[in-house]
């Protein structure tokens, strides 16, 4: 994730300021953060296998943008200005790195509570 974000802040680091007009509707970086947090979530389930090993977890991307009350226009323009602004871009990015390490650590100390719980029993 670290590759691609700092990939779009060089790329666009090297453009002029001011490349990328403000959108009227610009998502803020609280709504990008959560919007991208959910789209890495989304993007890593991809290939999971469900219990019986046979068929894959089938997540259809739009649902994405109404749960966010978003459209994918909005997003893209959104991105595209936030990524004229290294600073900004990198400060979003390390928000979402943060928040799904916190949420991966959160899952691995629940699956180990499970486990020894289990192995009470």
């Amino acid at each position: 994730m670290k590759k691609i974000a700092f990939l779009c802040l060089f790329l666009f680091s090297c453009s002029p300021k001011e490349r990328v007009q403000k959108p009227e509707n610009l998502m803020s970086p609280d709504q990008m953060v959560a919007f991208l947090i959910d789209i890495n979530i989304i993007n890593a389930s991809r290939g999971y296998r469900n219990q019986d090993g046979l068929s894959y977890v089938s997540i259809n991307d739009t649902i994405i943008y109404k749960i966010h009350q978003i459209d994918s226009l909005q997003f893209v323009n959104s991105n595209a200005y936030y990524a004229s602004k290294p600073k900004e871009y990198l400060k979003i990015y390390e928000l979402v790195e943060e928040k799904i390490d916190h949420l991966k650590d959160s899952l691995n100390t629940r699956a180990e509570e499970e486990k020894k719980s289990n192995n009470k029993n």
